[in-house]
C-alpha cells in the first residue's frame, strides 16, 4: 500500500504541476501508528517554495484530485502534511497478498572474518563473522548464488613474530636457550607451543632450527588455529564454502600480469617512498615499483614491491582480488574491521584500474567492547588478555550472540552488555521477539474452529498490520544498503506491536484472537500465520531459529 500511495501521488503531481522536475525518490511516504492516519507524506511542504504557494493549499488541491484504491480518505494535517486512511477491507486484503521481491540471480563472493592466523578469534572477529553471514543470507533471500570465503594471510612479518613467540615459549618451558623473542602473549601461545613441541621434538631439540623447519612449525601452528577458528564459527552457525591461503595466491604468480597491465595504463613507476617518521633503520636505495594511488584520492602512492623485490601486502591483496574476479563472480563484497578504512581507496583504485567494470564493495565493522557489571573490559591480543569468542558463545548462547552482533549499525561502536543478554524479559530484544512468536503459536495450537466472524480493526490491530506491510521495504533496504541491523530493529518493533495488541485484548474481548470456545475468525488466524511467517523469515536471515515454546 505504501508503494502504491507513492506511485499514485507521483502520477497526480506530474499531472497537476507539469513544470516541476522531480522523481519518485523525492516523494516520502511513511507509516503512522496513531489515530491521525495510517500513512503520511510531506510532499506539499517540500514543494511549497518551488511553487511559491501555501503547502496546505497544495495539499487541498491534491486531495480534490486524488483517488487511490483502498484509501478511504485523505486529510491535511499540521502545516501541510497529507495523512492517508486505509479502509478496513484494504487492510485485510493486503494481508493475503504474497510477498513480491525481485529475483536477481547473480554470482556473489562475500569474504569475511579472514583473521590473522596468530591467535584465537575474539569479539571483533565475531561481529564481522555475523555481519558477513547475515549479509550472505540477505543476498540468498533475493535469489543470488553466494560463496562465503575465508582468507588466511599466512605470510609477512606477523608470521615471523608468531613463530618466534612459539619457539620462545618452547625454549622457556624446556630450558633450551633458543634465541627467539616473544611478541604474542597469552595462554593460547603456550598451548600451541606445547603442540608444536610434541609434533617437532627432534627438530627443536637440535637447537639450531633452520628457516625451512621454522616454516614447518609455523604452518602447523597456523593450520591448528585456522581449524580452531572454523570450529568456533561453526558453533554460531557459520560455514564457509571456500578457504583461500595467501601462499596459494602467490604461487599462481599473478603479479607480473598485474604490473604489466598497470604499466600499460601508466599507473606505476620505479622509485623510492619516504620512510615512516618513526623509522630508525638505514634508508634503502633500491628502486620500488610504486602504484600511483594519489591519482585516486589516496594520501600517498603505494609500493607494490619491497626493497628486495618481493611483493608487498598490498600487491598480494590486489592479486587475491584479481584471482576472485577471474573466478567469475559478478560482485565481490568484503567485511573489514574499521582499522582498514584507509586501505579501501588504494585497493579499489587498483582493481578499478585493472577491471573498470568490477563490482567491488566493503562493509566496515567497528570494534565491540565487552561490558560486564557496567564496566568495559580492556582487551588486547598481543598482551594476551583477550576474551576468546568461543568462551563468550558458551556463556550467552550463539543465537543471543548473533542477534546482538546485528543490533547496532555495523560502522558504529558497540558495547556488548553481558548482563542484558542474560535477561529473560522485554529488556532483552531477542527474548522479546522469541516470546512473541511462541505466544502466536500458543494461540494456533489451541484453535478448534476457524469461522468468518468479522473482527474489530482496533488501532492496535491496524498498527500491527502496517508493521507487517513494512517488511518488504525493510528487507529490500537492508539488501540495497548492506545494513543488517535494519532486520534486527524491524523484528524488535514488529514484536512490540504484537505484544501491545496482546495486552489490549486482555481488556477488550472484541479484539481477542480466540473466544471462550477457542474459535477464531479467518482473518485473525491469517494474521497470526502471516506474523509468524515474516518473523520466521527475519530470524532465519539472522541465522536464528524461532522458538515454538518459551
Amino acid at each position: 500500500m505504501l508503494l502504491k500511495i507513492k506511485s499514485d501521488l507521483l502520477i497526480l503531481i506530474q499531472k497537476l504541476y507539469p513544470d516541476i522536475d522531480f522523481t519518485s525518490k523525492e516523494i516520502e511516504v511513511t507509516s503512522l501508528f496513531d489515530q491521525k492516519g495510517d500513512f503520511t507524506s510531506n510532499i506539499c511542504l517540500k514543494f511549497s517554495k518551488i511553487l511559491e504557494s501555501n503547502p496546505r493549499d497544495i495539499a487541498n488541491n491534491i486531495i480534490e484530485n486524488l483517488s487511490i484504491e483502498g484509501v478511504s480518505k485523505v486529510e491535511v494535517a499540521g502545516p501541510g502534511f497529507l495523512n492517508f486512511f486505509i479502509s478496513d477491507q484494504a487492510f485485510i486484503e493486503l494481508l493475503s497478498k504474497k510477498t513480491n521481491l525481485d529475483n536477481y540471480k547473480s554470482f556473489v563472493n562475500i569474504e569475511f572474518v579472514s583473521a590473522n592466523p596468530t591467535g584465537p578469534l575474539h569479539l571483533a572477529h565475531g561481529r564481522g563473522a555475523v555481519v558477513g553471514d547475515v549479509l550472505s543470507n540477505i543476498y540468498h533471500y533475493f535469489g543470488h548464488e553466494v560463496v562465503k570465503e575465508y582468507y588466511v594471510n599466512n605470510t609477512g612479518n606477523q608470521i615471523n613474530e608468531f613463530v618466534s613467540s612459539i619457539l620462545f615459549k618452547i625454549s622457556e618451558k624446556y630450558n633450551l636457550n633458543l634465541e627467539y623473542i616473544q611478541y604474542y602473549k597469552g595462554e593460547y601461545i603456550q598451548e600451541i607451543a606445547d603442540n608444536c613441541y610434541d609434533q617437532f621434538t627432534s627438530i627443536i631439540n637440535k637447537k639450531n632450527i633452520s628457516k625451512e623447519n621454522e616454516i614447518k612449525i609455523v604452518n602447523y601452528a597456523i593450520n591448528f588455529l585456522v581449524k580452531q577458528s572454523l570450529e568456533t564459527l561453526n558453533e554460531i552457525g557459520i560455514h564457509f564454502d571456500q578457504i583461500s591461503y595467501e601462499t596459494e595466491i602467490m604461487n599462481k604468480n599473478l603479479l607480473p600480469e598485474i604490473i604489466e597491465n598497470l604499466s600499460n595504463k601508466n599507473l606505476i613507476y620505479e622509485g623510492q617512498l619516504d620512510m615512516p617518521k618513526d623509522y630508525q633503520g638505514t634508508k634503502k636505495e633500491n628502486k620500488l615499483i610504486i602504484f600511483k594511488s594519489t591519482l585516486f584520492e589516496d594520501d600517498e602512492d603505494r609500493a607494490i614491491t619491497k626493497n628486495d623485490g618481493t611483493p608487498t601486502y598490498f600487491a598480494n591483496d590486489i592479486a587475491y582480488h584479481v584471482d576472485k574476479h577471474k573466478r567469475g563472480y559478478d560482485k565481490l563484497i568484503n567485511i573489514w574491521g574499521a582499522d582498514h578504512l584507509g586501505y579501501l581507496k588504494r585497493l579499489s583504485a587498483a582493481l578499478k584500474s585493472l577491471y573498470p567494470s568490477i563490482n567491488f564493495s566493503v562493509v566496515f565493522c567497528q570494534i565491540v567492547n565487552l561490558k560486564r557489571n557496567n564496566q568495559i573490559q580492556k582487551l588486547s591480543k598481543r598482551e594476551g588478555n583477550i576474551f576468546e569468542l568461543k568462551l563468550l558463545i558458551n556463556e550467552i548462547g550463539f543465537e543471543n550472540f548473533r542477534y546482538f552482533m546485528c543490533y547496532r549499525k555495523n560502522d558504529t561502536h558497540m558495547d556488548l552488555d553481558i548482563d542484558l543478554i542474560k535477561k529473560e524479559n522485554k529488556e532483552n530484544p531477542i527474548y522479546y521477539i522469541q516470546y512473541s512468536y511462541a505466544r502466536a503459536q500458543s494461540v494456533i495450537d489451541r484453535v478448534k474452529n476457524i469461522n468468518d466472524t468479522k473482527i474489530e480493526l482496533s488501532q492496535e490491530l491496524k498498527n500491527l498490520y502496517k508493521k507487517l506491510y513494512d517488511w518488504e521495504s525493510v528487507v529490500f533496504s537492508a539488501y540495497q544498503k548492506e545494513e543488517v541491523h535494519l532486520i534486527a530493529h524491524y523484528l524488535e518493533n514488529l514484536a512490540s506491536y504484537f505484544h501491545t495488541l496482546w495486552s489490549s485484548a486482555k481488556t477488550n474481548p472484541k479484539i481477542r484472537f480466540l473466544d471462550n470456545e477457542d474459535n477464531i475468525s479467518k482473518n485473525s488466524y491469517n494474521l497470526l500465520v502471516k506474523y509468524q511467517s515474516i518473523l520466521k523469515d527475519g530470524l532465519n536471515i539472522l541465522g536464528i531459529k524461532p522458538k515454538l515454546k518459551m
